[in-house]
């Protein structure tokens, strides 16, 4: 079991490994609250001894302040996991919302990426086991040196990195032997032009089989209830103007509530991945939908 934070939800922060063998990550979300991480352990040789500062050029900071990540509190601590910036991976080029707004328009062109390294941020901690952030649009720069790794001292701390990682993931392993057994399909996906009240349903349809399927008290199973049922509630939020004859009232406000529920699914689709595949495949159904509609309405106000 672990966590994934979207990289939209981070502003900034550094990277502080000036002392051997402690890590100090600072995290400023874009809701105004922050996180101070202090990790047992360095990261990989790359960023090793130094101080860097990493920033989101797209962060769009909330207007008003909000609540505390309920998984990732003022304080937190752990021991290092992968924090590197020597892996390349395909990475987008166009800003976040034309990227996704491309990447699901069936009648345009795969978005453009290029090949860059990118930066890792993985811990692990009691409570939550692995916790990684996305980082494929942060850039990272460097602040002080104090201090360099040697290739030994580098190599037995990724075969201990490489460890633990195999150890958690045994355990999730061995913990959800029997739930996938157990889970059942829910109704098959309107693929074609599914209708807003199809969306709505299909969103009810995933939370009522993950309590029937999932009813027990561990801790990764309570966060994605409580993730589910948010969502849920945005859900009905966002078709508060659906009226009875099949139409929207408002179609120019209800374009950014549709755009406002994305987040949500994602983080509820982030925290299905390791407990709940069927609740995880779903949930990108749904979000495949919400997306169209969006761009229907969007077209509607454009014409």
């Amino acid at each position: 079991m672990g966590f994934h934070i979207e990289e939209e939800f981070i502003a900034d922060g550094t990277i502080d490994n000036r002392i051997n063998g402690r890590t100090v990550l600072r995290i400023n979300f874009t809701n105004h609250t922050s996180s101070i991480v202090t990790l047992q352990g360095n990261p990989c040789r790359d960023l090793a001894g130094s101080l860097w500062s990493f920033r989101n050029p797209h962060a769009r900071m909330e207007e008003l302040p909000g609540e505390q990540c309920y998984f990732m509190p003022a304080l937190c601590e752990g021991a290092v996991g992968r924090i590197s910036h020597t892996r390349k991976r395909e990475v987008p080029i166009l800003p976040p919302e034309e990227h996704y707004d491309r990447l699901f328009d069936p009648e345009q062109e795969d978005p453009p990426t290029k090949t860059a390294p990118v930066l890792e941020l993985e811990w692990f901690s009691q409570k939550y086991k692995q916790v990684e952030i996305d980082c494929e649009r942060i850039l990272l720069e460097l602040v002080e040196m104090a201090w360099s790794m040697s290739p030994e001292e580098a190599a037995a701390g990724e075969a201990m990195v490489d460890h633990t990682r195999q150890e958690i993931h045994r355990h999730a392993s061995e913990s959800m032997a029997g739930f996938y057994e157990d889970m059942e399909l829910v109704e098959e996906w309107v693929a074609e032009d599914p209708e807003p009240h199809e969306l709505e349903e299909l969103c009810f349809i995933i939370v009522q089989e993950f309590i029937i399927n999932s009813a027990d008290d561990s801790d990764e199973k309570q966060d994605l209830h409580n993730n589910l049922l948010k969502l849920q509630e945005q859900i009905s939020d966002a078709f508060i103007y659906w009226n009875h004859e099949g139409e929207f009232d408002e179609i120019r406000q209800t374009v950014p509530l549709l755009t406002a529920l994305l987040p949500f699914i994602d983080r509820a689709a982030d925290s299905a991945k390791f407990i709940a595949e069927t609740s995880a495949e779903n949930l990108l159904h749904l979000r495949e939908g919400i997306t169209a509609l969006r761009d229907q309405l969007k077209q509607l106000c454009k014409d």
